[in-house]
């Protein structure tokens, strides 16, 4: 966990790879598989475990509640990792191409945790290696390829170990020395143009005990109207997620005040829960001299939504699950422009996934809405921003964050932070984003060169084995 923010450890993922290998290598097959699933089991216990904070600290579950909730989910983000007990084969006696194959698992097994209820791809490990020399890597081929990556250069180095050759030793030393002289807060190079929009992001530093209370509903609004009465004038202005707990009316005094205050040229947008027919939605509505509207996509399990809905409906009633009748918003959706800049929009949680960027143009800017509160104090946040900086990293885009309680952040197209607001506090960020970027390889072509090497090893591995029979 130390490789994650806010620790920044990033070369103890490689270590803690090596002894991993070193532990299952002479195991059986059985063990291999128990081994593979109590590691990554672990890691997740503590690198998600804000998950039962949340539910404990807002969702009015008891303790045993939130922990079924919680080991349910352990138990299914951490399942696919068996794979690599099923597959692993000794590295001490393989060439390159075994390693290869080991690489290869590794990406599987964190691919399918990706789309596995919808998928939960926290914890990656390509997500812990940003301000790294892999920055080189996320625009052309993205996270996933840098955690095929990671895993290679770690079964490496336990090669290196085990069987002291001379040429894993120099490309050892060669990898080592590089990795560590790269320079964590080096200053990217932006690419400056002509094109550039203003902005304001606002952190309110409202969390849910206050939004869920009604006798504060009046005071939050009326919090949010000051803010945009008098905020000076930017081209866009970003509120955060989910700014008030009730579905928006159109009678609202705050949804009649950011209208007033918006046009084409004075954009503001906000997260609301909306209504379609009998469906609620997480939304966020970009209100220009028209109103756009994005309905989130993905869902947290457990959270926003209960998987298997059908089967497991006494289960959401019976723990109380907040939030759990949001509906997922629909794949095919209208694209925003305001004044031929296209605004990318993902609302928290979706900044995990770096499939549902629709990167087309040079002239669009990613908007992240989030509301962290429900992380408590836990690492969640930090690592939530990492996960954002890795998805301006891919895309060559800025990203405009704006939290609820922190941490907001705006980050330019080379995944540094530029300017923040930290975790619990109240504050405000002006200032300049550059459009009109270059689009990044993977923004054209996303995940199709790791699935690609996937599908050639498979197909090369089906040859080999077919030349033995």
């Amino acid at each position: 966990m130390a490789a994650y923010s806010p620790l920044d450890f990033k070369i103890l993922i490689f270590l803690s790879l090596i002894i991993f290998l070193m532990i299952i290598e002479n195991l059986s097959t059985r063990k291999k598989v128990i081994y593979s699933f109590l590691y990554f089991f672990f890691i997740h216990i503590i690198g998600i475990s804000w998950i039962n904070i949340s539910l404990i600290s807002y969702g009015s579950m008891n303790i045993l509640s939130s922990l079924i909730v919680t080991i349910i989910l352990l138990l299914i983000v951490s399942t696919p990792y068996i794979l690599i007990g099923f597959f692993h084969k000794s590295i001490s006696n393989n060439g390159f191409y075994n390693l290869n194959v080991i690489a290869l698992v590794f990406l599987l097994a964190e691919y399918i945790k990706s789309i596995i209820l919808g998928g939960f791809p926290w914890l990656l490990i390509g997500h812990s290696q940003n301000a790294s020399i892999f920055n080189y890597i996320y625009p052309i081929f993205g996270n996933y390829f840098v955690t095929y990556l990671c895993v290679l250069i770690s079964a490496f180095f336990y090669k290196t170990l085990i069987n002291q050759d001379k040429k894993y030793i120099y490309l050892s030393f060669i990898f080592l020395v590089t990795y560590l002289l790269y320079p964590a807060n080096i200053k990217y190079h932006e690419e400056f143009n002509e094109k550039k929009i203003s902005y304001s992001i606002y952190q309110p530093n409202i969390y849910p005990n206050q939004s869920y209370d009604p006798k504060e509903y009046k005071k939050i609004s009326q919090k949010y109207i000051n803010y945009i009465r008098k905020k000076d004038s930017t081209d866009i202005t970003i509120l955060p997620e989910t700014i008030t707990p009730y579905v928006l009316m159109k009678n609202n005094e705050l949804l009649r005040e950011i209208i007033k205050y918006s046009n084409d040229k004075k954009i503001i947008i906000a997260g609301f829960f909306t209504q379609s027919k009998e469906n609620i939605h997480n939304s966020m509505v970009v209100f220009s001299d028209s109103i756009a509207l994005y309905n989130k996509r993905k869902l947290v399990p457990f959270g926003e939504y209960t998987p298997w809905y059908d089967t497991l409906i006494k289960l959401s009633q019976s723990l109380a699950i907040p939030l759990s009748n949001i509906t997922h918003g629909s794949d095919e959706q209208d694209e925003i422009y305001v004044n031929r800049l296209k605004i990318i929009p993902i609302i928290c949680f979706e900044s995990t996934f770096s499939n549902i960027i629709d990167s087309t143009m040079r002239n669009e800017i990613i908007i992240n809405i989030s509301n962290d509160s429900w992380f408590g104090e836990s690492l969640a946040p930090y690592q939530h921003l990492q996960i954002t900086q890795i998805r301006a990293l891919e895309f060559n885009r800025y990203i405009l964050r704006a939290t609820n309680t922190g941490i907001s952040a705006v980050i330019n197209n080379n995944g540094v932070i530029v300017d923040q607001i930290s975790n619990n506090s109240e504050g405000e960020m002006n200032g300049f984003a550059y459009i009109g970027l270059n689009k990044s390889i993977y923004s054209q072509f996303g995940d199709l060169g790791i699935l690609m090497l996937l599908f050639l090893s498979l197909l090369f591995k089906l040859y080999k084995t077919s030349k033995r029979l």
